[in-house]
């Protein structure tokens, strides 16, 4: 600590903020980590699992199309399995190219992340992203790949149970999702975990292709989790509220996702679908 060579005089102000962070640093401890106990338990809803399909998906902004996803999702012993891939389209990627692929695994009966590999692929470099799961607890190593990059290190999700992505869609499909009912979970997407909440807003007609479709509303909101700071929670820096649609059948799969992010609004809404499985598997 550096010391003046003669005595001065400190500011009142000075005086009375010292102590009176310290106070409120000590008081924020416990605060900070209450909202864990208010977690949805860490275990299935009653819903069946999902069945094998392939689907397709048109995303953009602001009802302009601006790229096409591609997503399926099959059984393989006791894993669920997810491949998705999509990139930007037509004019936006003369402005932004990204092609992006995403490989997960889940556990079928308790919907734990098993493993995840994303790849987005931008202009001039890659960005990776692995994580890997067990009893709640997660693994990531993310990294840039471009020439003269550094490779990167594993390092451990700071706090669990969380989900990965994929992981995470799962244990919030199996909820019940009756309205009014709501679900808090913690989810890690690559880089830092988020507090996700969602509340259902019950049944609601959506025009789907241009067809009408029965469907679950939910609202969702997300916080920053800050696990260099007792697990604080943060505003998000870009998102600000979504709503997603799933269909209000025994499929319950994503028929529509809007967000409303720093630009305006995203959206990622079905195109086709394919049940591949036939009958659905038991639970």
């Amino acid at each position: 600590m550096h010391q003046s060579p003669a005595p001065r005089l400190v500011p009142l102000g000075t005086l009375i903020s010292v102590p009176s962070f310290l106070v409120a640093f000590f008081l924020a401890l416990p605060i900070a980590c209450a909202w864990q106990s208010t977690l949805a338990p860490d275990a299935p809803g009653p819903f069946p699992r999902i069945r094998s399909f392939k689907a397709e998906y048109r995303l953009g902004w602001a009802e302009i199309e601006a790229a096409k996803a591609r997503a399926a999702i099959s059984y393989d012993g006791g894993q669920t399995l997810f491949a998705g891939s999509g990139g930007t389209t037509g004019l936006a990627r003369t402005l932004y190219q990204l092609d992006a692929t995403l490989n997960a695994a889940a556990d079928s009966s308790s919907r734990e992340t098993i493993r995840s590999e994303q790849l987005e692929k931008y202009a001039t470099r890659t960005l990776s992203t692995r994580i890997e799961g067990k009893n709640g607890s997660l693994t990531s190593l993310r990294e840039w790949i471009s020439p003269g990059s550094q490779p990167g290190r594993w390092k451990s999700v700071k706090i669990s149970p969380v989900h990965d992505l994929f992981a995470a869609s799962l244990f919030i499909r199996s909820q019940s999702l009756a309205k009014g009912e709501k679900v808090r979970t913690l989810v890690f997407p690559g880089g830092s975990p988020f507090l996700v909440d969602i509340e259902s807003l019950g049944p609601e007609k959506i025009t789907i292709a241009n067809s009408p479709r029965d469907a679950l509303r939910l609202d969702i909101k997300i916080q920053s989790v800050n696990t260099k700071k007792a697990n604080a929670l943060e505003p998000h820096r870009k998102f600000r509220s979504g709503t997603l649609w799933l269909s209000n059948d025994a499929d319950r799969i994503l028929l529509r996702a809007e967000v409303q992010v720093f630009v305006g609004y995203v959206f990622a809404e079905l195109s086709s679908f394919a049940p591949s499985g036939g009958a659905f598997p038991s639970r």
